[in-house]
């Protein structure tokens, strides 16, 4: 069964597995690569100097080099409806638009820098549970906003440690909240991991 509840262009036909370089068509080994590339190249990410400011450019980057090694659509806004759950994301036509707003706004806000922490919690939040709601990309949507979070974090200042919340499943339901519109626990959440 797949979790995006669909026939998928990025799929393998008749599977629910999506199409990558190792041409691995069993679900799980794929996500077993996936996890070893991605972990490699986010923690190569962490030895490397943002870039400043992180603009849209940067965030298709970061998408690009977590999942370079896997995936042929790495740094590609998806071009099909996804859905979890019940919840479906931004349909792909007004993914781009969204996303120039999104970075416009950032920018005005001169990518967070200069604020306290607990406003920086506060427009963080806002700036994740957007992107979320977008989910912008075919795959990877939460490592990266995870790490377009921690390098723009860093840029303004601060220290940005997702792991510091072992729980997983805390982080999932954070992001779950704030697409239903309530930012709060996800404000608990960087609140409890950025310093």
């Amino acid at each position: 069964m797949s979790k995006y509840q669909h026939t998928s262009m990025y799929c393998y036909p008749g599977t629910d597995v999506l199409i990558n370089f190792f041409d691995v068509e069993d679900d799980q080994k794929l996500k077993e690569l996936e996890k070893v590339y991605s972990l490699l190249r986010l923690s190569e990410l962490q030895l490397q100097k943002p870039a400043d400011p992180l603009t849209l450019t940067s965030f298709l980057a970061i998408h690009r080099y977590i999942l370079q090694d896997v995936y042929p659509f790495a740094g590609e806004l998806r071009k099909e409806m996804i859905s979890k759950g019940s919840s479906s994301f931004a349909h792909p036509k007004h993914i781009e638009i969204h996303l120039v707003k999104i970075f416009r706004e950032l920018e005005l806000e001169t990518y967070l820098k200069g604020l306290s922490s607990s406003q920086l919690i506060v427009r963080l939040a806002y700036f994740l549970s957007e992107l979320n709601a977008l989910h912008p990309f075919r795959e990877g949507n939460g490592r990266s906003v995870r790490e377009f979070a921690r390098q723009l974090v860093f840029n303004a200042g601060y220290r940005l440690d997702w792991e510091k919340e072992v729980e997983s499943a805390e982080i999932i339901n954070a992001f779950v909240d704030s697409f239903n519109k309530d930012n709060n626990r996800l404000e608990r959440l960087l609140a409890k991991i950025i310093s």
